[in-house]
Formats: structure tokens, C-alpha cells, sequence
């Protein structure tokens, strides 16, 4: 059996390090998502590396009674995390995908901003903003974000300056532009459409593939069917931030934000 697991353990290793560290290569992005890939490979090539030692302690501590008790404790801990971990997960991948409803009202989520530049999120989610107002030309674009740390511009002005060079009039494009969180994004979009006298229970969010799930329980909190209209993200960069999703959609849970 060993020979079978051990060579398992290291192929896993090498292909969960490939998945995880393309954003540190591509663009020098660091954060938890990546952290805990690089982590997770860890574990699979030291677990490889000391499997008969691993293999005996295990066996020692089943085979005392106290120990075997705070050992199955411990297991059922981690298979909980695992199957909170794997429905979240399921969820960021479900809302992931396209949408086939449309609606009237867009909201196009921001990100960051290089001085007045889109960054390569921020683009992505303009573009498939474009496109999806090109293909819907009574739809009306709420385009959130405001002015963070390195930014010459709110992100929703940034926004409105790509879509206007490319076409798309000013009468179709609302600016929310002091938001700084996705709960704000929302909260804000809300009171500004309130405030215009308009009412709706739906609107379609662009935003990342992997952001989309957060963004639909985020806009269930303020009374809004979101549908996802995302902005696609590469293999190879997609699991680093599907798993930091995990760990903010984990925050919100506990702090019932």
C-alpha cells in the first residue's frame, strides 16, 4: 500500500503547488489563498517523506483508549471543516457560471485601480460589463467602487471612462463611488437606486468567477436576487482566490455579516 500512497502523495504535491502559485509568477499576488496551497502541498510531501513514522504514531495513539477518543474528536473536527470547505466551495463554483435570466439593472463590483489604469481583475470585469450592456441595450449599469490606497480615481469613475470609450452612452451608467467592501458595494447600490426612485428585487452582478457566490449571498442580505454575469478566470489562477473566498464566506458566517 505504501508504495501506491507514497508516489500519490508527491504527484498531488507537485500539481496542487502548480495550481496555487501561477498569481505569484503572473502578477506577485500573495495572499491566504495562496498561502494555504503552498501549505496544503507541504503537508502531502511531508506526509510522503515521514509516511512509516506518520503511520506508527497514529497506531500508538489508537491504540489508547484516551488518546483514540481525542484522536476520533479531532478527525470529526476536521471532516466538519472539510464538508463546510467543500459546500462553499461547490457554491463558488455554481455561481461561477453564467446566468441564462437578464435584468434591467447591472451592478459591476470594483477592484483595483494602477493610478487611473484598470488592473487585470478590474479590465476583465469592465469588458464582460461591456459586453453584456452591448448584448442588453435596456439595461442600466450601476458601476461600484470608490477611490482605495494607490488610486487616482474612484474605481467606479475608472469604470465609466473604459465603457465610455467604448461606446457605451452615459445615460446607461450610474456611479456609486465610496464603497470599499463588497457588503458596502450593495448597501450603497441600494440606498443610491432608493434614492432615485427605483425599485427592483433583482440585478445581475459582474464581477470574478470565483467572487460571484459572496456577491449573490451579499446582495441576498439587502433584498436583491443577484444572477451571475462573471468575468472568467484562468485554471491556473482560479483555485488561490476560489479558496480565499472560502476564508471571507467562513468571516461572514461566524460575524453574520
Amino acid at each position: 500500500m505504501a508504495k501506491v500512497i507514497k508516489p500519490v502523495l508527491i504527484l498531488l504535491s507537485v500539481l496542487n503547488l502548480l495550481l496555487y502559485i501561477g498569481p505569484f509568477f503572473t502578477s506577485g499576488e500573495i495572499n491566504i489563498g495562496i498561502i494555504t496551497g503552498i501549505v496544503f502541498s507541504a503537508v502531502l510531501f511531508i506526509t510522503e517523506i515521514k509516511y512509516y513514522k506518520i503511520r506508527a504514531v497514529v497506531k500508538r495513539i489508537l491504540a489508547d483508549k484516551k488518546q483514540r477518543a481525542v484522536f476520533i474528536i479531532c478527525t470529526a473536527c476536521v471532516a466538519l471543516c472539510a464538508l463546510f470547505t467543500g459546500a462553499v466551495f461547490a457554491g463558488v463554483v455554481y455561481h461561477g457560471a453564467e446566468a441564462e435570466h437578464k435584468t434591467k439593472y447591472v451592478i459591476v463590483l470594483g477592484c483595483k485601480v494602477n493610478g487611473t489604469t484598470p488592473g487585470r481583475f478590474l479590465n476583465a470585469r469592465i469588458n464582460r460589463a461591456y459586453r453584456y450592456l452591448e448584448e442588453n441595450p435596456g439595461s442600466v449599469a450601476v458601476l461600484s467602487g470608490g477611490r482605495g490606497n494607490g488610486e487616482d480615481i474612484s474605481e467606479a469613475r475608472c469604470m465609466s471612462n473604459a465603457l465610455l470609450a467604448k461606446g457605451i452612452p452615459s445615460s446607461r451608467l450610474i456611479l456609486e463611488e465610496n464603497s470599499a467592501s463588497t457588503t458596502e458595494n450593495f448597501e450603497n447600490t441600494t440606498e443610491l437606486l432608493a434614492d432615485m426612485g427605483i425599485k427592483t428585487d433583482e440585478i445581475t452582478v459582474v464581477t470574478n468567477d470565483f467572487h460571484e457566490y459572496r456577491a449573490y449571498l451579499t446582495a441576498a442580505k439587502f433584498g436583491l436576487k443577484a444572477y451571475s454575469c462573471p468575468a472568467k478566470t484562468p485554471l491556473i489562477g482560479y483555485l488561490p482566490f476560489a479558496v480565499r473566498e472560502i476564508y471571507a464566506i467562513a468571516y461572514r458566517v461566524v460575524l453574520s455579516r
